[in-house]
Protein backbone atom coordinates (compact mmCIF):
# COMPACT_ATOMS: atom_id res chain seq x y z
CA UNK A 1 0.00 0.00 0.00
CA UNK A 2 1.47 3.33 -1.06
CA UNK A 3 1.69 6.43 1.15
CA UNK A 4 0.20 4.99 4.33
CA UNK A 5 0.77 6.49 7.76
CA UNK A 6 -0.26 6.00 11.39
CA UNK A 7 -3.92 6.73 10.56
CA UNK A 8 -3.88 3.77 8.18
CA UNK A 9 -2.10 1.53 10.67
CA UNK A 10 -4.60 2.37 13.41
CA UNK A 11 -7.58 1.88 11.10
CA UNK A 12 -6.33 -1.54 9.94
CA UNK A 13 -5.44 -2.62 13.49
CA UNK A 14 -9.02 -2.06 14.61
CA UNK A 15 -10.22 -4.64 12.09
CA UNK A 16 -7.61 -7.28 12.88
CA UNK A 17 -8.95 -8.92 16.07
CA UNK A 18 -11.68 -10.72 14.10
CA UNK A 19 -8.86 -12.57 12.29
CA UNK A 20 -7.25 -13.60 15.62
CA UNK A 21 -3.73 -12.34 14.85
CA UNK A 22 -0.77 -13.76 16.75
CA UNK A 23 1.26 -10.57 16.38
CA UNK A 24 1.10 -7.09 14.85
CA UNK A 25 4.25 -5.43 13.48
CA UNK A 26 4.18 -1.68 12.80
CA UNK A 27 6.97 0.07 10.89
CA UNK A 28 5.66 3.60 10.71
CA UNK A 29 6.76 7.23 10.61
CA UNK A 30 8.07 8.34 7.22
CA UNK A 31 4.68 9.21 5.75
CA UNK A 32 3.23 11.17 8.66
CA UNK A 33 3.26 14.47 6.81
CA UNK A 34 2.43 13.49 3.23
CA UNK A 35 0.74 10.11 3.47
CA UNK A 36 -2.98 10.03 2.77
CA UNK A 37 -4.79 12.16 5.40
CA UNK A 38 -1.43 13.42 6.72
CA UNK A 39 -1.20 16.93 8.17
CA UNK A 40 0.70 18.31 5.15
CA UNK A 41 -0.75 16.03 2.49
CA UNK A 42 -2.59 17.36 -0.54
CA UNK A 43 -5.14 14.65 0.31
CA UNK A 44 -5.75 15.81 3.87
CA UNK A 45 -9.26 16.54 5.10
CA UNK A 46 -8.06 19.01 7.73
CA UNK A 47 -5.84 19.31 10.77
CA UNK A 48 -8.33 17.89 13.26
CA UNK A 49 -7.39 14.38 14.37
CA UNK A 50 -10.95 13.83 15.62
CA UNK A 51 -12.42 14.64 12.19
CA UNK A 52 -9.92 12.37 10.44
CA UNK A 53 -10.64 9.45 12.77
CA UNK A 54 -14.37 10.02 12.29
CA UNK A 55 -13.86 9.99 8.52
CA UNK A 56 -11.95 6.68 8.77
CA UNK A 57 -14.88 5.20 10.69
CA UNK A 58 -17.41 6.53 8.20
CA UNK A 59 -15.72 5.22 5.05
CA UNK A 60 -16.57 1.70 6.19
CA UNK A 61 -20.24 2.57 5.62
CA UNK A 62 -21.54 2.19 2.07
CA UNK A 63 -24.06 4.99 2.50
CA UNK A 64 -21.28 7.41 3.40
CA UNK A 65 -19.20 6.30 0.39
CA UNK A 66 -22.19 6.83 -1.91
CA UNK A 67 -22.73 10.33 -0.52
CA UNK A 68 -19.02 11.18 -0.75
CA UNK A 69 -18.79 10.07 -4.38
CA UNK A 70 -21.92 12.02 -5.24
CA UNK A 71 -20.44 15.20 -3.73
CA UNK A 72 -17.21 14.74 -5.72
CA UNK A 73 -19.17 14.28 -8.95
CA UNK A 74 -21.25 17.38 -8.31
CA UNK A 75 -18.12 19.37 -7.54
CA UNK A 76 -16.67 18.21 -10.84
CA UNK A 77 -19.77 19.29 -12.77
CA UNK A 78 -19.50 22.80 -11.39
CA UNK A 79 -15.76 23.05 -11.93
CA UNK A 80 -14.85 22.98 -8.26
CA UNK A 81 -12.29 20.19 -8.39
CA UNK A 82 -8.72 21.06 -7.47
CA UNK A 83 -6.53 20.86 -10.53
CA UNK A 84 -3.58 22.58 -8.90
CA UNK A 85 -1.72 19.35 -8.19
CA UNK A 86 0.26 18.21 -11.20
CA UNK A 87 0.07 14.70 -12.50
CA UNK A 88 3.39 13.27 -11.41
CA UNK A 89 4.75 10.62 -9.11
CA UNK A 90 2.89 9.78 -5.91
CA UNK A 91 5.46 11.88 -4.02
CA UNK A 92 4.64 14.90 -6.17
CA UNK A 93 0.89 14.33 -6.04
CA UNK A 94 0.80 14.19 -2.26
CA UNK A 95 3.49 16.67 -1.22
CA UNK A 96 4.20 19.32 -3.87
CA UNK A 97 3.96 22.78 -2.37
CA UNK A 98 3.70 21.50 1.21
CA UNK A 99 6.90 22.45 3.00
CA UNK A 100 7.01 22.12 6.80
CA UNK A 101 9.66 24.04 8.79
CA UNK A 102 11.01 22.39 11.92
CA UNK A 103 8.81 22.98 15.01
CA UNK A 104 6.29 24.99 12.98
CA UNK A 105 2.58 24.71 13.95
CA UNK A 106 2.01 22.18 11.16
CA UNK A 107 5.04 20.19 12.32
CA UNK A 108 3.70 20.20 15.86
CA UNK A 109 0.25 19.07 14.70
CA UNK A 110 1.73 16.14 12.75
CA UNK A 111 3.90 15.08 15.68
CA UNK A 112 0.98 15.26 18.10
CA UNK A 113 -1.16 13.16 15.78
CA UNK A 114 1.56 10.56 15.31
CA UNK A 115 2.16 10.29 19.06
CA UNK A 116 -1.55 9.92 19.80
CA UNK A 117 -2.14 7.41 16.99
CA UNK A 118 0.77 5.30 18.17
CA UNK A 119 -0.45 5.48 21.75
CA UNK A 120 -3.94 4.40 20.65
CA UNK A 121 -2.40 1.52 18.70
CA UNK A 122 -0.50 0.37 21.80
CA UNK A 123 -3.61 0.64 23.98
CA UNK A 124 -5.75 -1.16 21.40
CA UNK A 125 -3.33 -4.07 21.10
CA UNK A 126 -3.02 -4.21 24.89
CA UNK A 127 -6.79 -4.40 25.38
CA UNK A 128 -7.14 -7.01 22.62
CA UNK A 129 -4.28 -9.11 24.03
CA UNK A 130 -2.30 -8.90 20.79
CA UNK A 131 1.51 -8.55 21.01
CA UNK A 132 2.84 -5.50 19.13
CA UNK A 133 6.29 -4.84 17.69
CA UNK A 134 7.17 -1.25 16.76
CA UNK A 135 10.08 -0.77 14.38
CA UNK A 136 12.25 2.35 14.36
CA UNK A 137 12.57 3.96 10.94
CA UNK A 138 15.70 4.06 8.81
CA UNK A 139 16.63 6.60 6.17
CA UNK A 140 19.56 7.48 3.97
CA UNK A 141 21.69 9.95 5.91
CA UNK A 142 25.00 9.90 4.12
CA UNK A 143 24.02 9.86 0.45
CA UNK A 144 20.80 11.93 0.40
CA UNK A 145 21.11 15.73 0.56
CA UNK A 146 18.10 17.55 2.00
CA UNK A 147 15.35 18.09 -0.56
CA UNK A 148 14.54 21.66 0.49
CA UNK A 149 16.44 23.98 2.83
CA UNK A 150 14.80 27.08 4.25
CA UNK A 151 16.27 30.03 6.09
CA UNK A 152 14.91 30.67 9.56
CA UNK A 153 16.45 34.17 9.70
CA UNK A 154 14.57 37.20 8.41
CA UNK A 155 15.90 39.03 5.33
CA UNK A 156 18.34 41.76 6.27
CA UNK A 157 21.73 41.89 7.88
CA UNK A 158 21.55 38.42 9.44
CA UNK A 159 20.33 36.87 6.19
CA UNK A 160 23.10 38.53 4.23
CA UNK A 161 25.70 37.41 6.73
CA UNK A 162 24.44 33.81 6.57
CA UNK A 163 24.54 33.82 2.78
CA UNK A 164 28.11 35.10 2.75
CA UNK A 165 29.34 32.35 5.07
CA UNK A 166 27.29 29.63 3.35
CA UNK A 167 28.26 30.60 -0.22
CA UNK A 168 31.86 30.91 0.84
CA UNK A 169 31.74 27.44 2.33
CA UNK A 170 30.29 25.97 -0.85
CA UNK A 171 33.07 27.54 -2.92
CA UNK A 172 35.80 26.39 -0.53
CA UNK A 173 34.38 22.85 -0.48
CA UNK A 174 34.38 22.70 -4.28
CA UNK A 175 38.04 23.73 -4.32
CA UNK A 176 39.02 21.10 -1.79
CA UNK A 177 39.82 23.58 0.99
CA UNK A 178 38.00 21.40 3.51
CA UNK A 179 39.28 22.94 6.79
CA UNK A 180 38.30 26.44 5.64
CA UNK A 181 34.94 25.16 4.37
CA UNK A 182 34.23 23.60 7.79
CA UNK A 183 34.91 26.93 9.50
CA UNK A 184 32.72 28.78 7.01
CA UNK A 185 29.75 26.40 7.34
CA UNK A 186 30.04 26.48 11.14
CA UNK A 187 29.92 30.28 11.04
CA UNK A 188 26.87 30.17 8.78
CA UNK A 189 25.06 27.79 11.14
CA UNK A 190 25.77 30.06 14.10
CA UNK A 191 23.68 32.63 12.24
CA UNK A 192 20.97 30.20 11.04
CA UNK A 193 21.06 26.78 12.69
CA UNK A 194 18.07 25.38 10.75
CA UNK A 195 19.41 25.58 7.19
CA UNK A 196 19.54 21.88 6.27
CA UNK A 197 21.98 22.02 3.37
CA UNK A 198 24.61 23.80 5.47
CA UNK A 199 24.48 20.91 7.94
CA UNK A 200 24.75 18.38 5.10
CA UNK A 201 27.76 20.08 3.52
CA UNK A 202 29.42 20.44 6.90
CA UNK A 203 28.84 16.70 7.47
CA UNK A 204 30.52 15.89 4.13
CA UNK A 205 33.52 18.00 5.06
CA UNK A 206 33.80 16.49 8.54
CA UNK A 207 33.63 12.98 7.10
CA UNK A 208 36.31 13.87 4.55
CA UNK A 209 38.58 14.96 7.42
CA UNK A 210 38.09 11.67 9.28
CA UNK A 211 35.72 13.03 11.93
CA UNK A 212 32.80 10.58 11.49
CA UNK A 213 31.11 11.06 14.87
CA UNK A 214 30.77 14.80 14.30
CA UNK A 215 29.69 14.11 10.71
CA UNK A 216 26.92 11.78 11.91
CA UNK A 217 25.44 14.51 14.12
CA UNK A 218 25.41 16.92 11.16
CA UNK A 219 23.89 14.39 8.77
CA UNK A 220 21.12 13.80 11.32
CA UNK A 221 20.55 17.56 11.69
CA UNK A 222 20.40 17.87 7.90
CA UNK A 223 17.64 15.28 7.75
CA UNK A 224 15.76 16.73 10.71
CA UNK A 225 15.73 20.27 9.28
CA UNK A 226 14.80 19.28 5.70
CA UNK A 227 11.50 21.16 5.24
CA UNK A 228 10.27 18.65 2.64
CA UNK A 229 9.57 15.92 5.16
CA UNK A 230 9.75 12.61 3.35
CA UNK A 231 12.19 11.21 5.93
CA UNK A 232 11.01 10.96 9.51
CA UNK A 233 13.21 12.83 11.96
CA UNK A 234 14.68 12.20 15.38
CA UNK A 235 11.70 13.52 17.33
CA UNK A 236 9.31 11.09 15.63
CA UNK A 237 11.27 8.15 16.99
CA UNK A 238 10.56 9.11 20.61
CA UNK A 239 6.95 7.75 20.79
CA UNK A 240 8.25 4.25 20.08
CA UNK A 241 9.45 3.99 23.68
CA UNK A 242 7.38 1.68 25.82
CA UNK A 243 6.18 2.31 29.34
CA UNK A 244 5.70 -0.40 31.95
CA UNK A 245 1.98 -0.85 31.30
CA UNK A 246 2.52 -2.24 27.80
CA UNK A 247 4.05 -5.54 28.77
CA UNK A 248 3.22 -7.08 25.38
CA UNK A 249 4.63 -4.23 23.30
CA UNK A 250 8.21 -4.44 22.01
CA UNK A 251 10.60 -2.25 20.02
CA UNK A 252 12.70 -3.51 17.11
CA UNK A 253 15.49 -0.93 16.87
CA UNK A 254 16.01 -1.32 13.15
CA UNK A 255 17.84 1.99 12.85
CA UNK A 256 20.42 0.89 15.44
CA UNK A 257 21.00 -2.35 13.50
CA UNK A 258 21.48 -0.43 10.24
CA UNK A 259 23.97 1.88 11.94
CA UNK A 260 25.90 -1.06 13.35
CA UNK A 261 26.29 -2.47 9.83
CA UNK A 262 27.28 0.86 8.24
CA UNK A 263 30.78 2.28 8.31
CA UNK A 264 31.03 4.89 11.09
CA UNK A 265 27.24 4.43 11.63
CA UNK A 266 26.58 6.45 8.47
CA UNK A 267 23.61 4.82 6.74
CA UNK A 268 23.75 5.39 2.99
CA UNK A 269 23.44 3.49 -0.25
CA UNK A 270 25.12 0.53 1.42
CA UNK A 271 21.68 -0.41 2.79
CA UNK A 272 19.24 1.96 1.05
CA UNK A 273 18.29 2.38 -2.57
CA UNK A 274 17.02 5.97 -2.43
CA UNK A 275 16.18 8.48 0.31
CA UNK A 276 14.66 5.92 2.68
CA UNK A 277 13.73 2.60 1.07
CA UNK A 278 16.10 -0.22 2.01
CA UNK A 279 17.79 -2.26 -0.69
CA UNK A 280 17.39 -6.04 -0.70
CA UNK A 281 20.05 -6.55 1.95
CA UNK A 282 18.42 -3.83 4.03
CA UNK A 283 15.05 -5.57 3.96
CA UNK A 284 16.78 -8.80 4.94
CA UNK A 285 18.22 -6.99 7.96
CA UNK A 286 14.80 -5.59 8.90
CA UNK A 287 13.36 -9.10 8.84
CA UNK A 288 16.25 -10.45 10.90
CA UNK A 289 15.94 -7.66 13.49
CA UNK A 290 12.21 -8.24 13.93
CA UNK A 291 12.71 -12.02 14.09
CA UNK A 292 15.32 -11.50 16.80
CA UNK A 293 12.81 -9.53 18.90
CA UNK A 294 10.34 -12.39 18.42
CA UNK A 295 13.03 -14.86 19.44
CA UNK A 296 14.16 -12.92 22.52
CA UNK A 297 10.61 -12.43 23.80
CA UNK A 298 9.11 -15.81 22.94
CA UNK A 299 6.60 -14.50 20.38
CA UNK A 300 4.78 -17.07 18.18
CA UNK A 301 6.79 -19.77 19.95
CA UNK A 302 8.61 -20.18 23.24
CA UNK A 303 12.25 -19.13 23.59
CA UNK A 304 13.18 -22.80 23.82
CA UNK A 305 11.42 -23.55 20.54
CA UNK A 306 13.14 -20.58 18.92
CA UNK A 307 16.52 -21.78 20.18
CA UNK A 308 15.85 -25.24 18.80
CA UNK A 309 14.57 -24.12 15.38
CA UNK A 310 16.61 -20.97 14.74
CA UNK A 311 19.68 -22.79 13.45
CA UNK A 312 20.02 -21.65 9.82
CA UNK A 313 22.85 -19.17 9.36
CA UNK A 314 22.46 -15.86 7.56
CA UNK A 315 24.39 -16.97 4.49
CA UNK A 316 22.04 -19.90 3.93
CA UNK A 317 18.96 -17.73 4.45
CA UNK A 318 20.30 -15.09 2.07
CA UNK A 319 21.19 -17.67 -0.54
CA UNK A 320 17.68 -19.12 -0.39
CA UNK A 321 15.88 -15.76 -0.54
CA UNK A 322 12.69 -15.74 -2.58
CA UNK A 323 13.72 -12.76 -4.67
CA UNK A 324 14.94 -12.98 -8.24
CA UNK A 325 17.06 -10.80 -10.50
CA UNK A 326 13.82 -9.55 -12.03
CA UNK A 327 12.63 -8.30 -8.65
CA UNK A 328 15.90 -6.50 -7.98
CA UNK A 329 15.96 -4.91 -11.44
CA UNK A 330 12.33 -3.83 -11.04
CA UNK A 331 13.27 -2.02 -7.84
CA UNK A 332 16.15 -0.30 -9.62
CA UNK A 333 13.93 0.69 -12.54
CA UNK A 334 11.26 2.06 -10.17
CA UNK A 335 13.80 4.20 -8.34
CA UNK A 336 15.19 5.49 -11.65
CA UNK A 337 11.73 6.73 -12.63
CA UNK A 338 10.98 8.28 -9.23
CA UNK A 339 14.38 9.94 -8.84
CA UNK A 340 14.25 11.38 -12.37
CA UNK A 341 11.63 13.91 -11.27
CA UNK A 342 10.54 16.06 -8.34
CA UNK A 343 11.75 16.33 -5.61
CA UNK A 344 15.06 14.78 -6.68
CA UNK A 345 15.19 16.97 -9.78
CA UNK A 346 13.32 20.09 -10.86
CA UNK A 347 11.46 18.36 -13.67
CA UNK A 348 8.72 15.85 -14.26
CA UNK A 349 9.58 12.19 -13.88
CA UNK A 350 10.64 10.48 -17.10
CA UNK A 351 11.29 6.97 -18.33
CA UNK A 352 14.52 6.14 -20.14
CA UNK A 353 13.49 3.16 -22.25
CA UNK A 354 15.54 0.00 -22.00
CA UNK A 355 16.86 -1.38 -25.33
CA UNK A 356 14.73 -4.21 -26.71
CA UNK A 357 17.82 -6.45 -26.73
CA UNK A 358 17.99 -6.26 -22.92
CA UNK A 359 15.04 -8.59 -22.39
CA UNK A 360 15.14 -9.00 -18.62
CA UNK A 361 15.51 -5.29 -17.90
CA UNK A 362 12.77 -4.52 -20.40
CA UNK A 363 10.42 -6.86 -18.51
CA UNK A 364 11.52 -5.19 -15.25
CA UNK A 365 10.83 -1.72 -16.61
CA UNK A 366 7.39 -2.70 -17.91
CA UNK A 367 6.59 -4.04 -14.45
CA UNK A 368 7.96 -0.90 -12.76
CA UNK A 369 5.87 1.49 -14.86
CA UNK A 370 2.71 -0.59 -14.70
CA UNK A 371 2.61 -2.06 -18.20
CA UNK A 372 2.85 -5.56 -16.76
CA UNK A 373 1.43 -7.18 -13.65
CA UNK A 374 3.75 -8.94 -11.22
CA UNK A 375 2.67 -12.46 -12.17
CA UNK A 376 2.84 -11.81 -15.91
CA UNK A 377 6.30 -10.28 -15.58
CA UNK A 378 7.66 -13.32 -13.74
CA UNK A 379 6.06 -15.71 -16.21
CA UNK A 380 7.73 -13.77 -19.04
CA UNK A 381 11.03 -14.08 -17.17
CA UNK A 382 10.51 -17.85 -16.97
CA UNK A 383 9.97 -17.97 -20.75
CA UNK A 384 13.12 -15.89 -21.24
CA UNK A 385 15.20 -18.22 -19.06
CA UNK A 386 13.71 -21.34 -20.71
CA UNK A 387 14.85 -20.12 -24.13
CA UNK A 388 18.34 -19.74 -22.70
CA UNK A 389 18.08 -23.11 -20.91
CA UNK A 390 18.96 -21.29 -17.70
CA UNK A 391 17.21 -23.80 -15.45
CA UNK A 392 18.59 -22.41 -12.19
CA UNK A 393 16.81 -19.10 -12.77
CA UNK A 394 13.69 -20.88 -14.05
CA UNK A 395 13.52 -22.67 -10.71
CA UNK A 396 14.14 -19.44 -8.76
CA UNK A 397 11.33 -17.70 -10.60
CA UNK A 398 8.88 -20.51 -9.90
CA UNK A 399 9.85 -20.61 -6.21
CA UNK A 400 9.32 -16.87 -5.91
CA UNK A 401 5.89 -16.98 -7.55
CA UNK A 402 4.87 -19.89 -5.33
CA UNK A 403 5.94 -17.98 -2.22
CA UNK A 404 3.57 -15.16 -3.18
CA UNK A 405 0.77 -17.32 -4.63
CA UNK A 406 0.96 -20.59 -2.65
CA UNK A 407 -2.60 -21.60 -3.57
CA UNK A 408 -1.94 -22.05 -7.32
CA UNK A 409 -1.25 -25.78 -7.57
CA UNK A 410 -0.25 -25.71 -11.25
CA UNK A 411 2.88 -23.75 -10.29
CA UNK A 412 4.06 -26.59 -8.04
CA UNK A 413 3.55 -29.08 -10.85
CA UNK A 414 5.43 -26.89 -13.33
CA UNK A 415 8.38 -26.54 -10.95
CA UNK A 416 8.33 -30.28 -10.20
CA UNK A 417 8.55 -30.96 -13.95
CA UNK A 418 11.59 -28.69 -14.23
CA UNK A 419 13.23 -30.43 -11.25
CA UNK A 420 12.48 -33.81 -12.85
CA UNK A 421 14.09 -32.83 -16.14
CA UNK A 422 17.17 -31.64 -14.25
CA UNK A 423 17.28 -34.89 -12.23
CA UNK A 424 16.75 -32.89 -9.01
CA UNK A 425 14.56 -35.55 -7.42
CA UNK A 426 15.00 -34.39 -3.83
CA UNK A 427 13.93 -30.87 -4.80
CA UNK A 428 11.05 -32.34 -6.78
CA UNK A 429 9.90 -34.34 -3.76
CA UNK A 430 10.08 -31.27 -1.53
CA UNK A 431 7.94 -29.11 -3.82
CA UNK A 432 5.36 -31.88 -4.32
CA UNK A 433 5.06 -32.38 -0.56
CA UNK A 434 4.47 -28.63 -0.22
CA UNK A 435 1.73 -28.84 -2.82
CA UNK A 436 -0.07 -31.54 -0.83
CA UNK A 437 -0.35 -29.16 2.12
CA UNK A 438 -2.28 -26.78 -0.13
CA UNK A 439 -4.40 -29.22 -2.10
CA UNK A 440 -3.94 -32.99 -2.61
CA UNK A 441 -3.75 -33.97 -6.29
CA UNK A 442 -3.48 -37.18 -8.26
CA UNK A 443 -0.40 -35.88 -10.09
CA UNK A 444 1.47 -35.17 -6.85
CA UNK A 445 0.74 -38.57 -5.28
CA UNK A 446 1.66 -40.35 -8.50
CA UNK A 447 4.93 -38.42 -8.89
CA UNK A 448 5.89 -38.89 -5.23
CA UNK A 449 5.24 -42.63 -5.51
CA UNK A 450 7.41 -42.83 -8.60
CA UNK A 451 10.23 -40.94 -6.85
CA UNK A 452 10.19 -43.35 -3.92
CA UNK A 453 10.03 -46.32 -6.26
CA UNK A 454 13.02 -45.06 -8.23
CA UNK A 455 14.89 -44.63 -4.94
CA UNK A 456 14.35 -48.33 -4.22
CA UNK A 457 11.72 -47.78 -1.51
CA UNK A 458 8.58 -49.63 -2.71
CA UNK A 459 6.94 -49.45 0.73
CA UNK A 460 7.41 -45.66 0.72
CA UNK A 461 6.03 -45.53 -2.80
CA UNK A 462 2.89 -47.43 -1.82
CA UNK A 463 2.19 -44.86 0.89
CA UNK A 464 1.60 -42.33 -1.89
CA UNK A 465 0.19 -44.70 -4.54
CA UNK A 466 -2.52 -45.83 -2.12
CA UNK A 467 -3.93 -42.28 -2.16
CA UNK A 468 -4.50 -42.31 -5.93
CA UNK A 469 -7.79 -44.21 -5.63
CA UNK A 470 -9.29 -41.10 -4.01
CA UNK A 471 -9.19 -39.29 -7.36
CA UNK A 472 -11.06 -39.83 -10.63
CA UNK A 473 -8.77 -41.18 -13.35
CA UNK A 474 -9.26 -41.55 -17.07
CA UNK A 475 -8.48 -45.00 -18.57
CA UNK A 476 -4.92 -44.10 -19.59
CA UNK A 477 -4.13 -42.64 -16.14
CA UNK A 478 -5.60 -45.74 -14.55
CA UNK A 479 -3.35 -47.95 -16.66
CA UNK A 480 -0.13 -46.02 -16.09
CA UNK A 481 -0.65 -45.38 -12.38
CA UNK A 482 -1.95 -48.87 -11.77
CA UNK A 483 1.07 -50.41 -13.46
CA UNK A 484 3.53 -48.45 -11.29
CA UNK A 485 1.54 -49.38 -8.20
CA UNK A 486 1.59 -53.06 -9.24
CA UNK A 487 5.33 -52.86 -9.69
CA UNK A 488 5.66 -51.35 -6.19
CA UNK A 489 3.58 -54.23 -4.74
CA UNK A 490 5.80 -56.74 -6.52
CA UNK A 491 9.00 -55.06 -5.30
CA UNK A 492 7.61 -54.93 -1.76
CA UNK A 493 7.01 -58.70 -1.86
CA UNK A 494 3.21 -58.39 -2.06
CA UNK A 495 2.86 -60.56 -5.16
CA UNK A 496 -0.83 -61.37 -4.80
CA UNK A 497 -1.82 -57.69 -4.56
CA UNK A 498 0.38 -56.96 -7.57
CA UNK A 499 -1.23 -59.72 -9.65
CA UNK A 500 -4.76 -58.74 -8.62
CA UNK A 501 -4.16 -55.15 -9.71
CA UNK A 502 -2.52 -56.23 -12.96
CA UNK A 503 -5.52 -58.42 -13.80
CA UNK A 504 -7.78 -55.41 -13.23
CA UNK A 505 -5.68 -53.42 -15.68
CA UNK A 506 -5.89 -56.19 -18.26
CA UNK A 507 -9.68 -56.14 -18.01
CA UNK A 508 -9.45 -52.49 -19.05
CA UNK A 509 -6.97 -53.23 -21.85
CA UNK A 510 -6.33 -56.94 -22.52
CA UNK A 511 -3.29 -56.22 -24.71
CA UNK A 512 -1.57 -53.90 -22.21
CA UNK A 513 1.91 -55.34 -22.72
CA UNK A 514 3.66 -53.89 -19.60
CA UNK A 515 1.05 -55.58 -17.38
CA UNK A 516 1.37 -58.87 -19.28
CA UNK A 517 5.15 -58.77 -18.99
CA UNK A 518 5.07 -57.96 -15.27
CA UNK A 519 2.61 -60.81 -14.63
CA UNK A 520 4.96 -63.21 -16.39
CA UNK A 521 7.94 -61.95 -14.37
CA UNK A 522 6.04 -62.33 -11.08
CA UNK A 523 5.05 -65.89 -11.95
CA UNK A 524 8.64 -66.75 -12.81
CA UNK A 525 9.84 -65.35 -9.49
CA UNK A 526 7.20 -67.38 -7.65
CA UNK A 527 8.23 -70.54 -9.51
CA UNK A 528 11.86 -69.99 -8.53
CA UNK A 529 10.77 -69.86 -4.92
CA UNK A 530 8.76 -73.04 -5.37
CA UNK A 531 5.43 -71.23 -4.94
CA UNK A 532 2.37 -71.83 -7.13
CA UNK A 533 1.71 -69.14 -9.73
CA UNK A 534 -1.99 -68.48 -9.13
CA UNK A 535 -3.94 -66.91 -11.95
Amino acid sequence: MTATNSFTALDIARELPQYQPDLIIDYDGHNEFYGALGAASNQSIGSSRFVTLLYLRMIHLRTFLLLRDAVFKLAGLFGQTDNSVSRGTMMETLARGQEVPYESPLYGAAYSTFRENLQDLKEYCLSAGIPLILGTQVSNLRDQPPFVSENSTTPGQQGTLFQQWYSGGVELQSKGSIDSAIASFQSALRVDSLYADAHYRLAECLEAKGRPHEALAEYIASRDYDVLRFRTDTKFKQPHSIDGRHERCFVADIEATFKSLSKDSLIGHNLTIDHLHPNLRGYFIIAKTIAQVMHNNGLLASRQEWNFADTINDNALWGNRAVTDLDEQTGIQSVKVISSGWPFKKQSASVELVPSTDTLNQIAQNLAIGKLGWMDAHLQAISFYRRREDWTNVQREYKTIIDLYPHIIDLYMDLAAVDFNQLRFDAMKEILLRSLKISPTLAAYSALGNIMLDKGDPAGALKYFDQMDNFPQNPNERLQNGFRMSFAYAEAGQSEKAKALLNELLRIKPDFSPALQLLTNIDKQLEKKGLPAKK
